[in-house]
């Protein structure tokens, strides 16, 4: 979604919704169709995707191939997006076209909310839609603040519907080997993660589809995050998932250097070292001016390391130097990660199994907001040059 001079606080107002919630009456549950086909049933919930910028591209992709999910609405603020996403969706009927929260919310044919907005606005925009007694699938990331995810979880808690973030890597086949790997290998304790993502792509003079003069909100600090926000996010919710355990300090620097976005005040690259409660540290970098090679993603263990990149999981195990080389030993090991996908369509099969009650959120609203505290950690740690408990956060 865009709008020249769009926030949380008048995207809300906008819609009506005056900082309160719409209780609709209802069952969302009862709402999904069933789809019979000669071999199995398949249920169909309705969604309504609000926000159809860039993003929702991919996503109405990824939707396609899930005939669980229909897209009923598209809501936006700008209308001629509406129309091109539209076109993009290959089954279902025509989605309803709206211009407002308030209007999509009063559906009540639909069964959840796709929120693809602009990261400073998902925690208003999710916790309306929960209160409407809608199930919510929001985009990474969760949300701007440690307090803003404290809220929405506790209005699932109250409201007893679901929310799951959109780290779709939790969902890939090759992530999910990685897990695999760490969890069943002799690698041993983990110590250190090196991290990294350093890409070209994202040093664009200006954003595709918006009209003349309304600001891209990504180049906007207080509105994306900058770098670690909008691609951090999905290698540090990996890395938390491979610790598993929680992130207890954060130290960063982080600054502006992109001389083609003269007007961007969102960070473009950025270095950020976690300590989490088990003693091991990430040490992840990123940036948007990389034109060259990129390293490998490599976690650092007791008995050996581990490197990603290239499609592989490469394994090579040891012992300190000086010391007797073990007997039993492993060899090393290469790992084909081939045909493991992004995660991004099999992320919303899962969700549609959360609906159903089969499974329970995946990334949840806890697991986001680890992600949003190691962010909103890095950000203050960069402003306030010192290193940042995470209790601070609230």
């Amino acid at each position: 979604m865009s709008n020249k001079n769009f926030s949380r606080r008048n995207f809300i107002s906008l819609t009506g919704l005056a900082g309160t919630g719409l209780a609709l009456s209802g069952n969302s549950l009862m709402a999904a169709q069933t789809i019979h086909t000669e071999a199995y049933e398949v249920k169909v919930w309705k969604m309504g995707i609000i926000g159809c910028g860039n993003r929702s591209k991919g996503i109405i992709e990824s939707l396609n191939n899930v005939p669980e999910i229909e897209i009923a609405a598209l809501c936006d603020i700008v209308p001629h997006k509406m129309g091109q996403r539209a076109q993009l969706i290959k089954s279902g009927d025509k989605p309803k076209f709206v211009n407002s929260l308030d209007e999509l919310l009063k559906m009540k044919e639909l069964d959840c909310i796709g929120v693809i907005t602009p990261n400073d606005t998902h925690r208003d925009i999710v916790i309306a839609a929960l209160e409407a007694g809608k199930h919510v699938w929001c985009e990474k990331p969760m949300a701007m603040t440690t307090m803003e995810c404290n809220d929405m979880i506790g209005v699932v808690e109250r409201t007893r519907k679901a929310l799951q973030i959109g780290h779709q890597r939790r969902h890939s086949g090759g992530y999910k080997k990685l897990i695999e790997t760490f969890r069943t290998k002799p690698l041993g304790k983990i110590l250190q993660s090196d991290l990294f993502d350093y890409r070209g792509d994202w040093r664009v003079p200006d954003a595709d589809e918006y009209p003349a003069g309304v600001e891209y909100w990504r180049l906007n600090q207080k509105r994306s995050g900058g770098v670690v926000y909008e691609m951090g996010a999905h290698i540090i919710d990996v890395n938390n998932w491979v610790f598993d355990s929680a992130p207890i300090a954060v130290c960063s620097l982080q600054g502006v250097n992109n001389p083609s976005l003269r007007k961007r005040d969102s960070s473009d690259h950025a270095g950020v070292l976690v300590q989490y409660a088990n003693g091991a540290m990430l040490n992840y970098g990123g940036n948007v001016y990389n034109y060259g090679a990129t390293s490998l993603d490599t976690f650092f263990c007791m008995n050996g390391t581990l490197q990603m990149g290239g499609g592989k999981l490469n394994i090579r195990y040891g012992s300190p130097a000086g010391f007797p080389r073990p007997a039993d030993m492993p060899q090393p090991e290469e790992i084909s990660l081939s045909g493991g996908g992004g995660g991004d369509t099999e992320q919303f099969r899962y969700f549609a199994k959360v609906m159903e009650g089969k499974e329970k959120a995946f990334p949840d609203g806890y697991q986001g907001r680890q992600c949003v505290q190691v962010m909103e950690g890095s950000i203050r740690s960069a402003e306030e040059r010192r290193t940042i408990d995470i209790r601070e956060l609230g």
